[in-house]
């Protein structure tokens, strides 16, 4: 059976976090966004553990983040100790009078063998699975400047040709000229942003946050982008945009461009470009853009259960 432990506890049996989501230092950022924190151990085995957040009746991971799931000892788990630890899962929501639980897996960039094996043992015990979002990301130790089609190379050449250059921007005026660019660009397309500029900053005091913006040669912010350095190997890209009556200059095409360059000099091996859909509902544009820049196209999956 599953038990709620204290942090103490928990932490004496999982040392490290598969990646910052599921952390202490992002997990105390967050708290005050769900009724209660729980950290769920099997009582007589060390080998998975899950944080999650209860809010109205649902327990649910991540209660505030793109993605949660679980802690593990190492990612070669025998098949039985998940499905075990789901099986104990769906238990304990019953037993504490739960209405729901819900689980969000990280993208196979983090985890290909658990995931694998937590998305058999899921449907096998019961859950039902949404439609899984759609994820992009780059492999910047085989990025050589090529990209998949020539347009890429074209538009960022046209870019520069415009008077466009690209910066990593540390003050605050232009960080905020980049977030009401990135805004503007959600609103224009009915996509909603959950982060205002100050939570990102505040964000800054757990993990690096970089912001870019490209600017165009009167120093007007054209497009900007928001990344996470919280993994070692793994850059998070969290929010970009660009000025949309303007994007024909090749904007994003120079953000791309540069930010490879950018993280793979800095030694990261993946750029993670988060999703390409909401709620299982492609945006065929914009998965078709990224793997113009040599994304590679994998699932994110969510799982829940009810009683």
């Amino acid at each position: 059976m599953l038990v709620a432990v204290s942090q103490e506890e928990y932490r004496r049996r999982f040392t490290s976090d598969p990646h910052m989501f599921i952390s202490e230092t992002f997990i105390g950022m967050v708290e005050n966004k769900c009724d209660r924190v729980v950290r769920l151990i099997k009582e007589d085995d060390s080998s998975m553990g899950l944080i999650a957040g209860i809010k109205d009746g649902v327990l649910k991971s991540p209660f505030s983040a793109p993605f949660g799931g679980f802690h593990y000892s190492h990612e070669h788990q025998f098949y039985y100790t998940i499905s075990n630890f789901l099986i104990d899962l769906k238990e304990y929501v019953r037993k504490e009078g739960l209405e729901e639980v819900s689980v969000t897996l990280p993208p196979n960039l983090y985890q290909t063998n658990m995931n694998a094996k937590l998305v058999n043992a899921f449907i096998k015990i019961g859950f039902t699975m949404v439609t899984p979002d759609i994820c992009n990301w780059a492999d910047l130790k085989n990025f050589d400047g090529k990209w998949a089609k020539y347009v890429v190379e074209q538009n960022c050449r046209k870019a520069v040709k415009h008077g466009l250059s690209w910066s990593m921007v540390t003050d605050r005026d232009s960080m905020e000229e980049g977030y009401k660019v990135i805004l503007r660009n959600r609103e224009e397309q009915g996509r909603k942003i959950y982060m205002s500029l100050d939570d990102l900053l505040e964000m800054n005091r757990i993990v690096p946050v970089d912001f870019f913006c490209v600017k165009d040669s009167d120093g007007n912010v054209l497009g900007a982008g928001v990344f996470y350095r919280g993994h070692e190997k793994i850059v998070q890209g969290i929010f970009m945009g660009d000025d949309m009556e303007k994007r024909n200059l090749g904007i994003m095409n120079l953000m791309y461009k540069h930010c490879f360059y950018h993280y793979k000099d800095m030694g990261f091996d993946y750029i993670d470009l988060g999703t390409s859909s909401f709620e299982g509902e492609p945006n065929i544009g914009l998965i078709r853009f990224k793997e113009l820049h040599n994304c590679l196209t994998s699932l994110r999956y969510t799982f829940s259960w009810t009683p």
